[in-house]
């Protein structure tokens, strides 16, 4: 899949300009110093593109990949070590196939999975350290993993670490630990880590501190009602459930499973399953106060939840119980509902043309409908089989989904490409706000920036011999001559120009 809009192309702009500018200290966005993420993942970014060679989207995406299987072994191996094989195995498998991650965030070269993965081993190392009454360990290696969260994304990490550990150690009413000296070589770990590398930026970069620390307190402030307000805030505190159960639907419909008599004894009496809950329900108080909230940022509270809706799941629910009927029914309702409704394929413009798209289809269609029937016969692991039901889907998607955005996003590659390739041997630059406005011209700025083996700089200024990148807003008055045209994602008409 060629390069997306959004925080991807981001992503690969910021860590190719690292790359061509050789400063891999100083962070950049069209040349300019990029404040609003440490540069943590633009070094993995990096990284897997000298592995492979190249700029490509695989490259860019691979981080990503690795992440999500290392973040799926995780959570089997430690949930596995307190509970069973089964809740183990359903736990990661819930969280691997996911509407969210199997649909969207398993496709894009992101920060999120990494980072979910990062602050998922934080959260668990708390508990199994704790078990082994190990304080060193449990403060050493939990400090370590939110100083790597903290380079990764700012802020989140060090509030996820507060609440796990303020939480756990209230629970069980041994708020000392929280004193213990090894809490005291945690904080100073953190502070190595994440000291070491503010200690040579600022050493290459002569600036205050303050311009760097107040963008991270924006970039951490600026989606909470501190920014939107009080109707906002409370209208999120509403509808924030919904959208959490949507995002990662089918899996997150078993929350009925949580309405019951003596469900807070049901949680108490397996430690780590009280662990899972109670973690799950202080951090997901972050993004439950914030008002824009975008569902990715949950990937790494989810696997806490989804792990006590399968133990509540396999261990205290029966397939007769009322709540996790209509559960199951709606899955198998869905499974039909897809097996039907992908016919329309047939008929769509964009699919209706692809190679194969009747056998495809069919297929699709044959397997949906098969596990529809065994969902439909009696069974006590109708979960494991909507886990089937979305590994179809998610095949089907390929097939008959992403073909069309291959297409679409190709065109803009293509654009950029040979407007790259007009323009070599001469400087080139973006006009005003033609590009970098917006993150969607980051996607056709990363193309003409891999292409021409130079940054892209942004300026107002009028340089003899130069060429300029520039739409007819930013043209207006001025004497130019056009040399050639280019289409900028998304749907963005823009030129290349020399003034006069």
């Amino acid at each position: 899949m060629p390069l997306d809009t959004g925080d991807e192309a981001r992503r690969a702009l910021v860590s190719l300009e690292m790359i061509l500018s050789g400063d891999y200290i100083t962070p950049t966005l069209h040349g300019e110093r990029y404040f609003n993420k440490p540069p943590l993942y633009n070094w993995i970014i990096i990284g897997s593109y000298q592995l492979f060679g190249s700029y490509s989207t695989y490259a860019l995406r691979f981080p990503m990949l690795v992440s999500l299987l290392l973040l799926g072994v995780t959570l089997f191996a430690i949930v596995r070590r307190y509970t069973s094989n089964t809740i183990a195995l359903a736990a990661a498998l819930m969280t691997l196939t996911n509407g969210r991650v199997l649909l969207y965030d398993s496709m894009l070269g992101l920060i999120e999975i990494t980072f979910a993965w990062v602050t998922y081993a934080a959260m668990m190392l708390v508990y199994h350290f704790d078990r082994k009454k190990n304080y060193w360990w449990l403060y050493a290696t939990t400090y370590a993993l939110t100083a790597v969260g903290f380079l990764l994304k700012g802020l989140p990490p060090i509030a996820f670490q507060g609440l796990t550990l303020a939480g756990w150690f209230l629970y069980t009413r041994r708020w000392r630990l929280l004193f213990h000296p090894a809490h005291a070589v945690g904080l100073l770990i953190f502070v190595l880590i994440t000291g070491s590398y503010y200690l040579a930026y600022f050493s290459r970069n002569a600036i205050p501190f303050s311009d760097v620390a107040s963008v991270i307190l924006s970039e951490s402030a600026k989606r909470t009602g501190l920014t939107f307000g009080l109707g906002a805030t409370l209208l999120h505190l509403v509808s924030f459930p919904f959208e959490l159960i949507y995002h990662f639907v089918p899996y997150t419909l078993l929350v009925v499973l949580l309405f019951r008599r003596h469900i807070l004894a049901l949680l108490k009496a397996n430690s780590f399953i009280a662990f899972n809950a109670l973690t799950f329900s202080l951090t997901v108080l972050i993004y439950w106060l914030s008002p824009q909230v975008y569902g990715r940022y949950l990937i790494g509270l989810v696997p806490l939840l989804f792990t006590v809706l399968a133990y509540l799941y396999y261990e205290h629910s029966v397939p007769a119980e009322p709540r996790r009927w209509w559960v199951e029914r709606i899955w198998l309702a869905t499974a039909l509902l897809v097996a039907v409704g992908c016919w329309v394929t047939l008929f769509y413009p964009t699919t209706k043309t692809i190679p194969g798209v009747v056998w495809k289809t069919a297929l699709v269609s044959g397997l949906l409908l098969g596990l529809a029937w065994q969902l439909y016969q009696p069974s006590m692991n109708r979960l494991g089989l909507m886990v089937a039901v979305v590994v179809v889907v998610r095949l089907g998607f390929n097939w008959l989904v992403l073909p069309g955005r291959v297409e679409k996003r190709q065109f803009y590659r293509d654009s950029a490409t040979q407007a790259a390739q007009l323009t070599l041997g001469r400087p080139l630059y973006g006009y005003k706000a033609t590009v970098g406005a917006d993150n969607a011209t980051d996607v056709s700025t990363f193309h003409l920036t891999a292409a021409r083996g130079s940054i892209l700089r942004r300026t107002g200024k009028k340089y003899s011999k130069a060429l300029y990148i520039a739409d007819s807003a930013s043209l207006v008055n001025e004497r130019y001559r056009t040399l050639g045209k280019l289409t900028l994602f998304d749907r963005h008409p823009a030129f290349i120009v020399q003034f006069n």
